[in-house]
C-alpha cells in the first residue's frame, strides 16, 4: 500500500501464468530482504491469506489501483491455477512491491533521523484510515456509486490482523513525517498554525452556486444570457438539469477545507471574485457554471486537518525524488522464485518467465 502521497508509477505488473504455492518444498524462509531488514516467507503467506479471505481489504487494494491509474489498472487475479493455495505471481509481485515501497519509507524516515514515537504512530493511523476513506469515496464517485467495498478506512483497517495493521500504520506514520520534513514545516501544532497563517485564502470557506446543464454549448448560451443581465437564480430555475440545486436557485451551499469536495470546489471556482460566473466546467458529461456568493474566512482550529494535510501535500514532489534515490540505490534481495528485482525506474519486481516446476502445487498441469 503505497503512502497517498509518495505514490508515483504503478507497481511493475508482469502478468504471467505463473502460480506460486504458499506451502510449496523447500521454501525459502525469507521472501525479502531490504537493506537489511528481512520479511519472512510465513509473514507473506499471512498477508496473501489474508487479502485473499478480506473481501474488503482486497476491494481497497483494488480500488486504489483504480485510482491511481485512472482506470486503466487493477488488482492482479489473486489465485493461482494450480489448486487451493496458490496465488498468481502478478499479484504476489504486486504485494510484495508494496512491502518494498513501504519498508524504503521507513528506512528513508531513519536516515534522516525522523522518529517514529507514539504521537507519530496515533497520528499515522489516524491518516492511514483518512487515506483508505478517501480512496474509497473516489472509486465511489467514479463508479457512481454511493459507497465501496466499506464504509470508512477505519472499518477496513479494523478487520485486518495487528501485525498486518501496524506494519501500515508505520509506513503511513513513517511518510508523514518524512513529507513534513520535506515541506519545511513540522506536524505539531504550532508548525501547522504557523503554516496557516501563511497560507489562510487556501482555507477559507467557499460559497457558491451552480447551473448543471447537458452541453457545452447550453453552458454557453445561458452563461451569455446572466452576463447580459438575467438572475443567476432565475436561470438556474429555468434551466439545470440538477432538481435539487435549480428550486434553490442554484445555491449549493458552503465548502469547507475539511470537506473531500474542497480541493476539486478550489480549483474550479480559482480566480472567481464573488459574483462572477465561471466559463463552463465539464463534470461527468454534463456542465457547470459556478458562482461564488461568498468567501468566509477559515478560523485555523476549525481546519486543524486540512492544514496537516496540506503541509503533507506541499512536501510531495521533494519526497518523491528522495525516495526514488532511495528506491535506486536500495539493497533489496527477493525469494528468485517470485522473479527480479527493479528498482531503477521505481519499484517493482520483474516475474520470472517460467516458475520452477518444484514450485507448482500440481507441476504436471
Amino acid at each position: 500500500m503505497r503512502h497517498p502521497l509518495l505514490s508515483g508509477a504503478l507497481a511493475l505488473f508482469v502478468l504471467v501464468g505463473a502460480v506460486v504455492a504458499a506451502g510449496a518444498f523447500s521454501v525459502p524462509a525469507t521472501a525479502l530482504n531490504v537493506d537489511g531488514t528481512s520479511i519472512s516467507q510465513a509473514t507473506v503467506n499471512q498477508d496473501l491469506a489474508t487479502i485473499q479471505s478480506n473481501a474488503a481489504f482486497s476491494c481497497y487494494l483494488d480500488a486504489s489501483i483504480q485510482v491511481r491509474s485512472s482506470g486503466q489498472a487493477s488488482l492482479p487475479a489473486l489465485g493461482g491455477q494450480a489448486s487451493s493455495g496458490s496465488y498468481s505471481t502478478a499479484f504476489v509481485d504486486f504485494w510484495l512491491s508494496e512491502v518494498v515501497n513501504n519498508l524504503l519509507i521507513e528506512r528513508l524516515a531513519s536516515q534522516q533521523h525522523l522518529t517514529l514515537d507514539a504521537t507519530a504512530l496515533a497520528a499515522g493511523r489516524a491518516d492511514l484510515n483518512g487515506s483508505i476513506s478517501a480512496t474509497l469515496s473516489a472509486a465511489a464517485a467514479g463508479s457512481g456509486q454511493s459507497a465501496v467495498c466499506a464504509a470508512s478506512g477505519q472499518a477496513i483497517v479494523s478487520t485486518l490482523p495487528p501485525s498486518l495493521a501496524s506494519e501500515l500504520v508505520r509506513a503511513q506514520a513513517a511518510g508523514d513525517v518524512v513529507l513534513a520534513r520535506a515541506s519545511g514545516y513540522g506536524l505539531g501544532r504550532g508548525e501547522l498554525l504557523r503554516y496557516f497563517e501563511g497560507h489562510r485564502q487556501s482555507f477559507r470557506t467557499i460559497c457558491l452556486s451552480a447551473i448543471q446543464v447537458a452541453s457545452s454549448a447550453t453552458a454557453a448560451t445561458v452563461r451569455q444570457a446572466i452576463v447580459a443581465g438575467e438572475p443567476f437564480a432565475a436561470a438556474a430555475k429555468a434551466n439545470s438539469t440538477d432538481p435539487a440545486s435549480a428550486a434553490n436557485g442554484g445555491a449549493l451551499g458552503c465548502y469547507s477545507a475539511n470537506e473531500g469536495a474542497y480541493q476539486t470546489v478550489a480549483a474550479d471556482t480559482k480566480g472567481l471574485v464573488v459574483g462572477e460566473i465561471s466559463q463552463p466546467v465539464a463534470d461527468n458529461g454534463s456542465y457547470l457554471l459556478l458562482q461564488v456568493t461568498s468567501y468566509q474566512p477559515a478560523v485555523f482550529n476549525a481546519v486543524e486537518t486540512a492544514v496537516r494535510q496540506a503541509i503533507l501535500g506541499a512536501g510531495a514532489t521533494k519526497a518523491s525524488k528522495e525516495l526514488a534515490l532511495l528506491t535506486k540505490h536500495a539493497d533489496v534481495s527477493i525469494d528468485p522464485r517470485y522473479g527480479r528485482w527493479s528498482g531503477a525506474s521505481g519499484i517493482g519486481i520483474q516475474a520470472p518467465r517460467t516458475p520452477p516446476a518444484a514450485d507448482l502445487l500440481n507441476p504436471a498441469r
